[in-house]
C-alpha cells in the first residue's frame, strides 16, 4: 500500500492575504508538494483553531503547517504549542520578529521568503516522497549548473561540475533513529551548543556538535552535508554560527534535510536574509529547537512522538491547576467575607 501523500497546510487569520497564500501554493507545487489553505483566526476563533490543529494531529499522512498571519502573529504560536508537526511562520507583512518571541513550547520556525519555504517543505517530506525527493535534488541541482555554465563562458573553460546527480530513491528502514547534527563554525560557543543537545534529549532525540565553518572550511562543509544527505536515518541540522551566519545558508541550499538555524548570539538577522534557495529557518530559543525537531520526528519514532504529547500535556495541566486553585482560593475568601 502506497504511503499517503505529505501536505502543507497554509494557514491564516483571514483572507485578506489571499494573494500571498496562493504564492506560497505555487512555491510548494514546484517541488510536487500538495497544500491546502485554511482561515482560521487566533484572535477570533481560538477554539476553531484548536480544533482544525486537532484535526491535523490525527491525520494519517505527513504533515507540515505554514502560518500566514501579520501583526502579532497569535496563530503561529498557538498553533506551534498544540501540534504534533512543524509548523513555519511566513507572514504577509515580511520581516516580522513577532514569529520569533514567543515562550518556551510556541515553537513554530520563521522564514520570510515564500520560496524557500515551499524548498524547506520539501526538505522535511524528501524521505518521504520519491517525487518530492527528484524535485528536491532538481532544485539543488539547478543554480549549481547555470553558475558553472556563466563562469565557464567567462573563462573559456570546461564545466567540470560540482552539482549533486540525481540519487536513488529509498525508503528509510522501520527502525531508522532520528538525529539532530549541531553544526557550528567555531567551539568558542560550546555552552550553547550543550545547552541545544540537553534540550533535544528530553524529547529522546539523539544529537551530535560537528565543527565545521563555511568561511574557513567550505569544501569540508560542503562535504559534512553531502555525508548526511547520503545516511539512512531521518536527519534535522540546527546551524549555530554568529555575526554573519553563512554556514546555514549554506548547508540549506545543499541539504536534502530541514535547517534550522539558532545562532549563540540571540536575535540575529543574518539567519532570515537568504536569498531564495538558502531555506533555513529561524528559531531564537533552544527550548523551542528540541519542541520543533520533536514535532519533525514525532512520524519517525512512537517514543518521540510520546514525548512530545507529555510535553504538549504538561503545561496546559499546570495552568489548569494554577487555576483551580486560585478559583477555590476566591470562593473560600467569598464564603467568609
Amino acid at each position: 500500500m502506497a504511503a499517503a501523500a505529505p501536505l502543507v497546510v497554509i494557514a491564516a487569520g483571514s483572507d485578506s492575504d489571499m494573494p500571498h497564500l496562493e504564492t506560497l501554493k505555487k512555491e510548494l507545487a514546484k517541488f510536487s508538494i500538495n497544500s491546502e489553505i485554511r482561515i482560521c483566526s487566533a484572535h477570533k476563533q481560538p477554539a476553531r483553531l484548536q480544533g482544525v490543529i486537532t484535526e491535523y494531529n490525527n491525520a494519517a499522512h505527513p504533515v507540515m503547517m505554514v502560518g500566514c498571519a501579520g501583526g502579532t502573529d497569535a496563530l503561529s504560536g498557538t498553533a506551534s504549542y498544540l501540534a504534533k508537526f512543524p509548523v513555519v511562520s511566513c507572514p504577509p507583512d515580511g520581516m516580522n520578529n513577532t514569529c520569533l518571541t514567543n515562550p518556551p513550547g510556541s515553537s513554530n520556525a520563521f522564514i520570510v521568503k515564500p520560496a524557500n519555504v515551499a524548498k524547506f517543505a520539501a526538505q522535511v517530506f524528501a524521505k518521504r516522497s520519491k517525487e518530492i525527493n527528484a524535485s528536491l535534488e532538481a532544485s539543488i541541482a539547478e543554480k549549481i549548473t547555470k553558475l558553472e555554465k556563466a563562469d565557464a563562458q567567462l573563462t573559456g573553460k570546461a564545466v567540470d561540475s560540482t552539482a549533486p546527480g540525481v540519487s536513488e530513491f529509498a525508503e528509510l528502514p522501520a527502525d531508522a533513529a532520528p538525529l539532530v547534527v549541531i553544526a557550528a563554525g567555531s567551539d568558542s560557543d560550546m555552552p550553547h551548543l550543550e545547552n541545544l543537545k540537553k534540550e533535544i534529549a528530553k524529547f529522546k532525540i539523539e544529537a551530535e556538535i560537528r565543527i565545521c565553518s563555511a568561511h574557513k572550511q567550505p569544501a569540508r562543509l560542503q562535504n559534512v552535508i553531502s555525508e548526511y544527505n547520503k545516511t539512512q536515518r531521518p536527519v534535522m541540522m540546527v546551524g549555530c554560527a554568529g555575526g554573519t551566519d553563512a554556514l546555514s545558508g549554506t548547508a540549506s541550499y545543499l541539504a536534502k534535510f530541514p535547517v534550522v538555524s539558532c545562532p549563540p548570539d540571540g536575535m540575529n538577522n543574518t539567519c532570515l536574509t537568504n536569498p531564495p534557495g538558502s531555506s533555513n529557518a529561524f528559531i531564537v530559543k533552544p527550548a523551542n529547537i528540541g519542541k520543533f525537531a520533536a514535532q519533525f520526528f514525532a512520524q519517525y519514532s512512537k517514543e518521540v512522538n510520546t514525548s512530545l504529547e507529555g510535553n504538549i500535556a504538561e503545561k496546559i495541566t499546570k495552568l489548569e491547576q494554577a487555576d483551580e486553585q486560585l478559583a477555590k482560593k476566591q470562593r473560600i475568601s467569598y464564603q467568609g467575607a
